[in-house]
């Protein structure tokens, strides 16, 4: 399993940094005033430069001149302005309202805050303790979904995580995390965080932060509470901490509030992505789909977006697709050209759009061959024809929650269905 995450991890563009810190460390870099010790304290509050700018000054690369760099500040004393500017300027960013959406990279951040606030005398080590502690969670997370998603499942019916974890990936989720931190040549001092072995004040400070970061996304202020008159460690700034975790609580209820009082801004994202999709130009039906299923996907809350266009053989098969599994997809979905049943076929022949709200209510042979146990746990979908003189494509969305869409909102992704008629007959 872990050959099939570094796979993944190779083939991928890596995790984004947040905008306002790439921002920040540029500003630092330009500012002939600031020192190295004034960047890391930049870099620190975000994990994908923090993990490049580790893992650059360990690599082979650095190796005679560094000693096992635990620290920020000392891979920049190291490395130079030069290669940081490098390392910088080569990273994805996502702005914070985006970072939403990416929510174990979101929980990551706001642990390494916390566990800043906790132990402000030690801010760097405790930060990258932080950042890197569920290392093995954040990456399966990202890079290997349909492994993470059955372990949640499984800690959910009541497994214990180290077992779930282990019976899906051979192997707990710190070991995963410690394997790749051996992978990106990080020290010792960081891969006995990851694994709970190293030092005591670190280890509890990143568990504790990265505990209470998870409750306060959840909106849980009694847990939270808790746990902080729980807290027993050297040093720590209770007052502090508490004005912080209070002030996170609050944004979040605030969120909250925001969601419930407005409840067609779904519909506003999905005009907006539609009016930037329309004035924009592709060169294929990919391209376009590319850019319009992540956002939509993110905004419905769907399992998987797909695009599917008809073969020389005259079957359907799946062109491009945003989800879990969708290389299984590619490879095994298809919609055969003898007309069947199905409500994927009720669609092609009629040139009519479908929607399922309960899959559970249809016979298996309104299905596709082999749907089922491809889309497992889908429970509703929708079919979008993609027709000019007759249909040869069709744009799939499903769910497998309770997220429902409304017909404001379908409307406008109809309407997004149409973007895709320049690319076909």
């Amino acid at each position: 399993m872990l050959d099939k995450l570094f796979a993944a991890m190779r083939s991928n563009k890596g995790i984004p940094a947040l905008e306002n810190a790439v921002r920040s460390v540029l500003s630092a870099l330009h500012d002939e005033k600031k020192g190295h010790r004034d960047v890391a304290i930049h870099i620190i509050e975000d994990f994908s430069l923090t993990q490049k700018v580790l893992k650059l000054a360990n690599s082979a690369m650095y190796a005679p001149f560094a000693d096992g760099t635990s620290s920020v500040t000392s891979a920049l004393n190291m490395l130079g302005a030069d290669a940081l500017l490098h390392v910088v300027l080569s990273t994805a960013m996502v702005t914070a309202a985006e970072m939403e959406n990416e929510h174990g990279l979101a929980k990551t951040l706001l642990a390494s805050e916390l566990a800043r606030n906790v132990c402000a005398d030690q801010t760097e080590d405790v930060s990258i303790a932080a950042l890197m502690y569920e290392l093995g969670s954040l990456m399966t997370a990202r890079y290997l979904p349909d492994e993470s998603a059955t372990i949640a499942k499984k800690i959910a019916s009541g497994m214990e995580p180290d077992v779930a974890a282990t019976d899906v990936m051979g192997m707990t989720l710190p070991q995963v995390g410690a394997a790749v931190a051996k992978r990106w040549r990080l020290p010792t001092a960081i891969i006995s965080i990851i694994d709970g072995s190293g030092d005591p004040t670190l280890v509890g400070v990143a568990k504790f932060s990265n505990t209470v970061s998870a409750l306060i996304l959840q909106g849980k202020e009694q847990e939270v509470n808790q746990l902080v008159c729980e807290l027993k460690l050297p040093g720590v700034d209770t007052s502090r901490l508490a004005t912080l975790i209070a002030r996170k609580l609050q944004d979040v209820a605030a969120a909250a509030q925001e969601n419930s009082t407005h409840p067609n801004s779904r519909q506003t994202v999905l005009s907006d992505l539609l009016s930037a999709l329309t004035e924009a130009r592709f060169k294929t039906a990919e391209e376009l789909a590319a850019a319009m299923f992540a956002e939509l996907s993110q905004t419905l809350k769907t399992a998987h977006c797909l695009l599917f266009m008809l073969t020389r053989s005259g079957d359907f098969g799946v062109r491009y697709g945003y989800g879990k599994g969708i290389d299984e997809l590619k490879s095994k979905l298809r919609l055969s050209a003898e007309f069947k049943p199905t409500a994927f076929h009720a669609v092609i022949k009629n040139n009519v759009d479908v929607s399922i709200a309960d899959v559970s209510k249809l016979k298996a042979s309104a299905l596709p061959d082999g749907y089922t146990g491809l889309l497992p746990h889908v429970n509703k979908f929708i079919v979008l024809p993609i027709a000019n003189s007759r249909v040869c494509g069709l744009m799939y969305c499903d769910w497998d929650s309770d997220d429902l869409i409304n017909q404001e909102e379908l409307a406008v992704v109809k309407k997004l269905r149409q973007l895709f008629l320049p690319f076909f007959p």
